[in-house]
């Protein structure tokens, strides 16, 4: 018995030593922000052609239920999900203030950083939170739009959007110098209300009093952040 706790003392002695002169000098280097992106450099063009693909063919198909659309193509609204209207129709009432909250926050791209354009890591909030929900004011007769471009103005955060007329509404291209396609090219920006994903544009979306809105950074369609029903028409 004594011999046998002799050897393995010797043992342990022997695997410490080893352990000292094998990895005591060893230094442990940070991770090097380009190595996130070796593997998805040799995979991207594979992955860029079925993500094109898969939106093409959802564009083939939505073009195809073109005789369910309205004029300008959106589909059938949920029942109890309140219809779209026609922005340049309403008159906004400055004599009414309402209030509503609203946030825009890009945390999906922290569970894909491997997809996203890694010249814009410095743009890209450690949170993904780039507007906190707080509370905003609006006026009666205003849309999920306007108070979106107000409050990045007044807090100077940046926002890019162009006006598709074929929708009848205003695209929200990017939004902190983060967009579309940043993170593959089924990325983009998304508004959600009261947890619904409308099927329309944000400018033909007229706000209540009390609504709560958020803008939320996609890259998978929506089906990421569970707003897939809105991209698909309906259809999940």
């Amino acid at each position: 018995m004594k011999n046998r706790k002799v050897k393995i003392g010797i043992f342990v002695i022997f695997v410490l030593i080893v352990t000292f002169f094998w990895g005591g000098n060893k230094t442990v280097n940070p991770l090097d922000s380009n190595e996130i992106y070796v593997d998805i450099d040799i995979n991207q063009d594979e992955i860029n052609k079925e993500q094109k693909l898969e939106k093409q063919n959802i564009i083939e198909e939505d073009k195809n239920n073109s005789d369910e659309k309205d004029k300008y193509l959106t589909d059938p609204v949920p029942e109890g999900k309140p219809n779209p209207v026609e922005w340049q129709d309403i008159t906004i009432n400055k004599e009414k203030q309402l209030t509503a909250t609203l946030s825009v926050t890009s945390k999906t791209i922290l569970n894909n950083i491997h997809l996203f354009n890694k010249d814009k890591l410095e743009v890209l909030p450690e949170d993904g939170i780039i507007y906190p929900p707080q509370t905003v004011n609006f006026y009666e007769g205003e849309s999920v739009f306007h108070v979106l471009l107000r409050e990045m103005q007044a807090n100077k955060i940046h926002m890019e959007f162009v006006m598709t007329p074929i929708y009848n509404s205003h695209y929200v291209e990017g939004i902190n110098n983060i967009y579309e396609f940043d993170c593959g090219e089924l990325s983009g920006w998304m508004y959600k209300v009261n947890d619904w994903f409308p099927n329309y544009g944000s400018s033909r979306y007229l706000l209540e009093d009390g609504d709560i809105i958020e803008w939320i950074y996609t890259c998978d369609l929506g089906r990421d952040i569970g707003g897939g029903f809105a991209v698909t028409g309906g259809e999940e």
